[in-house]
């Protein structure tokens, strides 16, 4: 940062010394030469670095830039005598680019609240003492306090029984979120209540606020279409303007006595004014300030080319249990078979769940309340269930699937919920139901993206059919396939991608179990992704909370950046069109040819600018 306030400093003291120059050659009667060495100076102070950069293209065999444009105009003024004219056009493109590198560096200050993020300093208990610590320097596992007020600076796990944290910074959002004593505090996040003390789990750049940064800031380097159109099309149009000038300056002085001099100012105002700096500047710029302002809202894009994609999107799939509902199941009915008391039903599947992460796992795990067998030689079947060992005797927990088609006449059909099967032996012996609860967000759902052009909704589901249709039909999903397994909900997936046109479809997990689905969608978002590795990984879209409703502002959004971005290209086009062609027609001064050409491309970024007023 400080580095590109010393550079744009120097840029500015460059203007205003080549342009007190200039005027001074004006006002100072001081002869020809003179005048000419003056507005020499002042056309190398402020246009050396086009020189530079005009012969490195000339050694890459890239000659035609808008550096190689703006130096053969000012240095053919300068031979015709246009000497004013020549110290004018590196004058007004050079503050042309300190404005736009203003635009574009207040852009990338704002990305995601970068600098709010990050914590230069940690509170580490060191030898009974607090150490004010760098947070690069601290190892996993490491005490370190966070005052009221502090930022959290490394993800950990809370050790005082429960805080409120703010993570606004993060998620967009201005909600509190209490922390009980073992979870995860993430890092970023702002402590509102008492010094509480947090015990590292990451590294620091390993920790979230890191992962949002470093994927924010390589989200640059994914160019969307349009983005690689305009580099393809500056390729052709640069050489073809550069020729056509070339021709003005020679083919109609033959037809004019050998006016020369007039036709190549022509041919200069007409060069000048074809500089696709607008085209150039504005196209990423409106990407780029498009995905900060989405990142404030705690909606992390990963590039141009997925704000693209998802301005497209005709097709929304959504996993259901965790992103359509809330994932946290608690336990119902029990149901024991066999003389097992319903305790003792609860332990044994809660015991052989103990290593599993899935919320089902979780809920049996909180209603056992910590009272666990020992379990040995525990597996797990993605899809089915687990199974281990208890006092040698084999048991097994899970869905319909660990059944294989036996006990149909005890398995309780009725239920909308889910049912866990435990069985002993491969025999059964119970059956603990699972309530899981809709979000309330996700009632509207399908009527918000509806109104932002997607015209179909999926759930894909491993539930068993009649949970997944009974939500499908609350939240008037218009399909929805269960009883999937991991693998099979991708091939429904790539199905549907198949058959869906030229539509984006947009697959929505909760980051967790639908890795292989979100990864290979046209868009794949993760829900609630915060912290989460893989979500990170494979995920394009991430929304940092579970808040559904940013899916279809995320949408809408994406839909806005793309028609700035069209707007700029047809814009600017038509506007330079128009005055080259009146730069032919018309003896139109080399200075105003130059306001003309700056004034589009401040037009340009300033229409990409007013994406991030967008509500």
């Amino acid at each position: 940062m400080k580095e590109e306030t010393e550079g744009r400093v120097f840029s500015v003291v460059k203007l205003i010394l080549s342009g007190l120059l200039l005027i001074l050659s004006i006002v100072l009667n001081v002869g020809k030469t003179a005048e000419l060495i003056v507005r020499i100076a002042a056309a190398v102070i402020s246009g050396y670095e086009i020189v530079i950069k005009s012969f490195k293209n000339l050694i890459r065999l890239e000659f035609f830039d808008e550096n190689t444009l703006m130096l053969i105009a000012s240095v053919t003024a300068f031979i015709i005598g246009e000497t004013f004219e020549g110290v004018i056009i590196v004058l007004l493109y050079n503050l042309g680019e300190l404005l736009e590198d203003i635009a574009t560096d207040n852009s990338r200050e704002k990305i995601a609240g970068l600098a709010e993020l990050k914590s230069v300093k940690a509170n580490l208990f060191s030898d009974g003492k607090i150490v004010e610590t760098d947070p690069h320097e601290i190892s996993v596992g490491s005490l370190i306090l966070v005052r009221k007020g502090d930022r959290v600076p490394i993800d950990g796990t809370l050790t005082d029984d429960s805080a409120n944290f703010d993570l606004k910074a993060v998620t967009g959002e201005s909600k509190l979120y209490n922390i009980e004593k073992g979870e995860i505090v993430y890092s970023g996040s702002i402590n509102v209540g008492d010094a509480v003390i947090i015990k590292t789990e990451k590294l620091y750049k390993e920790s979230t606020v890191e992962k949002i940064i470093e994927m924010v800031e390589q989200s640059t380097e994914r160019k969307a279409k349009t983005q690689k159109f305009i580099t393809s099309f500056a390729k052709i149009y640069t050489p073809s303007i550069v020729l056509f000038a070339v021709l003005l300056a020679v083919i109609p002085p033959l037809f004019d006595n050998y006016n020369f001099v007039k036709w190549i100012y022509k041919a200069l105002s007409f060069l000048i004014i074809s500089c696709p700096c607008a085209l150039v500047i504005s196209v990423p710029l409106g990407f780029f300030i498009g995905i900060g302002a989405l990142a404030k809202r705690g909606i992390l894009v990963k590039g141009g080319n997925y704000i693209d994609a998802m301005s497209k999107t005709k097709v929304a799939v959504f996993d259901k249990t965790g992103t359509l509902t809330t994932g946290d199941f608690s336990v119902g009915q029990i149901t024991a078979y066999n003389g097992f008391s319903d305790s003792e039903l609860l332990k044994i599947a809660a015991s052989l769940e103990q290593e599993s992460s899935h919320p089902i796992a979780k809920a049996l795990k909180s209603a056992a309340n910590g009272d666990f067998y020992n379990v040995l030689h525990v597996k797990e079947k993605a899809g089915v269930g687990v199974m281990g060992e208890i006092g040698g005797i084999k048991y097994s927990v899970g869905g319909a699937g660990i059944l294989n088609g036996k006990n149909n006449g005890v398995i309780n059909k009725n239920s909308d919920n889910n049912i866990v099967y435990i069985e002993k032996e491969g025999v059964l012996i119970g059956e603990i139901e699972l309530v899981d609860r809709i979000k309330p967000e996700a009632k509207d759902i399908a009527l918000k993206l509806c109104q932002v052009g997607v015209t179909e909704t999926v759930i894909l589901s491993g539930d068993k059919k009649s949970v997944a249709e009974r939500v499908a039909s609350e939240l008037n999903i218009n399909k929805v396939y269960s009883e999937l397994l991991p693998k099979q909900k991708t091939d429904k997936l790539n199905e549907i991608m198949l058959t869906n046109g030229k539509g984006t479809v947009l697959y929505c997990g909760d980051g967790i179990n639908d890795s292989p689905s979100i990864a290979a969608a046209d868009v794949g978002v993760a829900m609630g992704a915060l912290g989460s590795e893989a979500a990170i990984d494979c995920a394009d879209v991430i929304i940092t909370d579970d808040n559904l409703h940013k899916i279809p502002y995320a949408i809408r959004k994406a839909k806005l950046i793309k028609r700035k971005v069209i707007t700029n290209i047809v814009g600017s086009l038509s506007i330079k069109f128009a005055i080259m062609a009146l730069s032919v027609f018309t003896a139109l001064p080399i200075w105003l040819a130059m306001f003309a050409d700056v004034g589009v491309m401040l037009l340009a970024v300033l229409n990409s600018l007013t994406i991030s007023l967008y509500k």
